[in-house]
Parts: C-alpha cells; sequence; structure tokens
C-alpha cells in the first residue's frame, strides 16, 4: 500500500502501469476480430469458434491457482514484464505464420492458449499489484479508471478490428497486438512499486500449500466465496456471447465483420460510460447489493438483444449491458481489494479466476452442439432469463447484500 495519499493523476507510477496495460488491451481487442472472423471464414462452424474460447480458458483454470501462488513470491512488475513480452512474441509469431501463409486453425488454438497461460499469470499481477499503487479510499477510482480504458480500447479497437480486418487483413491486425504488448512490457520498465515480501519458492509442495492457502482463505470468508460461485454461474452463462455475436452479424443482421466490430463496439462503449459513472459516484458502501442489481440488469439486456432483430437498436441494447457490465467488474475488484490481505491477493485472485473460469469450456463445448437444435437469438433469451434468477438468487445469500 502507498504510504502518501495523492490525486491518482499525480501518481505517476500507477499512470504508466495504467496506460501501458491500456495500450495492450487496445491490442489484443484489434486482434479479437481478426481471430474470430479468420476462424469462422476459415471453417463455418460455431464449434470451431467456440474452441478459441475453450483454448483461452483452460490455462487459467489448470495453472490459474498455481500461477496465483508463484506470483505472491515474486516480484509482480517484474512478472507482468515476462508476461507482455511472452506475448509479443506469441502474436508476432502468429502474424509470421499468416504472411507466410501457413497458418492453419489449430495454431490459432495453440497461440490463444499460450497466450491465456500468460495471462493466468498476468491478471492476478495486475490485480493485487493495483492495492500497491494507490491508496485504500482510490480503490474505487483506480479500477474505475481501468474499465474506463477497457471501454475506450474496446470501443476504438473493436470498431478499427473490424475495418482492419476488412481492408488490410488478419496479418498486420495480429502484428499491431504484438507491438502493443512490446509497449506494454516496456512502460513498466519505467517505474517501481513494491511487492510483498515473502521468500522464494523453494519446492513444489511449498506451491502447492500456498495454492490451497488461497482457497482455504475463501471458504473462510463464506460470503466471498458465494460471490466467487454466483459469478461462476454468470460466466457459465455469458461465456458463448463471443461466439454468438458473429452469428448474429452475419445471419440476423448481415452486417460482416464491420458489424461484428460495431456490435463489439456497443459492449465496449457500454464500459466507457459505465466506468465514467463509477468514477464520478460518491463513495459507494454496498458493494455488494450492486453486483446483485446489475447482474439483474445484465441478463434483462441480454434476453432483449436475442429478441431484437434491428441492428442499431441492439447496439443500444450491448452499450446499456456493458454499462452495467463496468459498475459489477467494479464493485466485484474493490470487494476483494479491500477485504483480502494484500500478501495473500495474487493467489486469491488467481483462485477466483480458476473458479468463475472454471464452467467456461464446458459452456463453450456445448455452445456447438446447441446451435444444432436452437437458433442463436433463443439461446441468447435462455441466457438473459437464467442470468435474471441467478442474480435474484443472490439475494438469498446470507452476508452477500451487505458486502
Amino acid at each position: 500500500m502507498v504510504t502518501q495519499s495523492k490525486s491518482l493523476w499525480r501518481n505517476r507510477n500507477f499512470l504508466v502501469v495504467w496506460g501501458g496495460q491500456s495500450i495492450s488491451m487496445f491490442g489484443t481487442r484489434v486482434s479479437y476480430i481478426a481471430w474470430i472472423w479468420w476462424v469462422l471464414e476459415q471453417t463455418d462452424s460455431p464449434a470451431a469458434v467456440a474452441a478459441i474460447g475453450i483454448a483461452a480458458a483452460l490455462p487459467s483454470l489448470l495453472l490459474g491457482p498455481v500461477a496465483g501462488a508463484i506470483v505472491d513470491r515474486f516480484d509482480r512488475r517484474k512478472v507482468l514484464i515476462g508476461m507482455n513480452l511472452i506475448n509479443a512474441i506469441i502474436f508476432g509469431s502468429a502474424a509470421f505464420l499468416m504472411f507466410a501463409g501457413v497458418l492453419q486453425v489449430w495454431h490459432v488454438y495453440a497461440f490463444t492458449g499460450l497466450s491465456a497461460t500468460a495471462m493466468a499469470f498476468h491478471r492476478p499481477s495486475l490485480k493485487s499489484s493495483i492495492p500497491n499503487l494507490v491508496d485504500e479510499e482510490q480503490l474505487t477510482h483506480a479500477n474505475s479508471l481501468y474499465q474506463i480504458s477497457r471501454g475506450i480500447c474496446g470501443f476504438v479497437g473493436l470498431l478499427l478490428g473490424g475495418v482492419l480486418v476488412g481492408l488490410i487483413g488478419v496479418a498486420p491486425t495480429l502484428c499491431l497486438d504484438a507491438v502493443t504488448f512490446l509497449l506494454a512490457g516496456i512502460s513498466l520498465l519505467l517505474v517501481a512499486f513494491p511487492s510483498p515480501k515473502t521468500s522464494r519458492v523453494e519446492t513444489w509442495r511449498t506451491i502447492l500449500q500456498d495454492t490451497a492457502s488461497g482457497f482455504r482463505f475463501l471458504l473462510s470468508r463464506k460470503n466471498l466465496f458465494y460471490l466467487i460461485l454466483l459469478f461462476a454461474l454468470i460466466n457459465f452463462l455469458l461465456a458463448p456471447i463471443g461466439v454468438l455475436l458473429p452469428i448474429m452479424s452475419r445471419e440476423v443482421f448481415d452486417a460482416g465483420p464491420e458489424g461484428l466490430g460495431m456490435l463489439n463496439a456497443a459492449i465496449s462503449a457500454g464500459l466507457l460510460l459505465g466506468g465514467f459513472l463509477v468514477a464520478v459516484m460518491k463513495r459507494f458502501r454496498r458493494h455488494g447489493m450492486g453486483i446483485i442489481l446489475g447482474l439483474f440488469a445484465i441478463g434483462v439486456q441480454l434476453t432483449l438483444f436475442g429478441v431484437s432483430t434491428n441492428f442499431y437498436v441492439s447496439l443500444g441494447i450491448l452499450a446499456v449491458l456493458g454499462i452495467f457490465v463496468a459498475v459489477v467488474n467494479v464493485f466485484e475488484s474493490v470487494i476483494y481489494q479491500t477485504r483480502v490481505p494484500n500478501e495473500l491477493q495474487g493467489r486469491v485472485f488467481a483462485a477466483q479466476f480458476a473458479v468463475c473460469d472454471g464452467l467456461q469450456p464446458v459452456s463453450l463445448a456445448a455452445i456447438g452442439a446447441l446451435l444444432v437444435l436452437v437458433s442463436a437469438p433463443t439461446v441468447l433469451i435462455g441466457s438473459g432469463i437464467a442470468v435474471v434468477l441467478a442474480s435474484l438468487g443472490g439475494l438469498a445469500v446470507k452476508g452477500l447484500k451487505e458486502l
């Protein structure tokens, strides 16, 4: 934790970290459109597109808890630098194969899995570093700024990604992502911030013991653990959206890759607005209740999107959905950052990611078979109703509303 309170706009270390990671976030949004559209064009298979999501989710599930234990024993800044540079190499290699004309669909899955492995270390490193960069009373503002940058990068990146794929192709788009990861890694060389002082890893037994300690902490805080289970269910229901949006763009709206970029950009515009909303909000204490209400609104918007057949109305619906996603994400981050000791945050965040993302591969594996039986709008409507019911179930969880 920093020792002196100062405006975030005068906090050089925070601004450099935030700015650098936002740059790589921009590149990732651009390349997302490239991956999804290229695989869909090559295979014409929703199941093949869903496999990208499975490849992205599995490393977090399998390696996440162990990664968190390792993160808590090393300099988190160095971990962030290393993972950004590894991602730069991954996407640079993918672009090279694309330029050479030898990229295969299985390469996409491999590169996605490798990148997700790096992110399994990157995500807990970044989240657990924020309390070391700002004071506790600034955590809501700091996390909202990450949501704002997520919205800006998503809005511009996804729109630009659709345009770039249509104009110059996939390979240059992947090159852009590689460059942004490189810049993000270099930017971290310009700052210094503390990490909890712990002994280095001695044996794998020590790592496994540290990994278990993250789960033990969550189990000892029932309301935090129930919150994770709620998010795991919500992520299971929302995971297919990445597969469904390309289908909606192509088959329902007849909008092509540019339309896909606009649909994703609408969500990002909502994230931007939601981030601003939380940033200017007076001190909000009942984050748990805010999450429940936000999830209810997300379910309603998802249902409306499934019903809508008008492209521009759907853009508005997705923008509103993005607003509530931003609010929910900020509140969730603040809850864990203020209730988990910093020296445990790496492994606790990693355990959280593993549990919350654990059902996504199952959901994505099922969506390909489900779309053979029902239409994409029907899946969206069913998912939206289920999210509404899950949020209402959160009201029955003891202590969740009071978080």
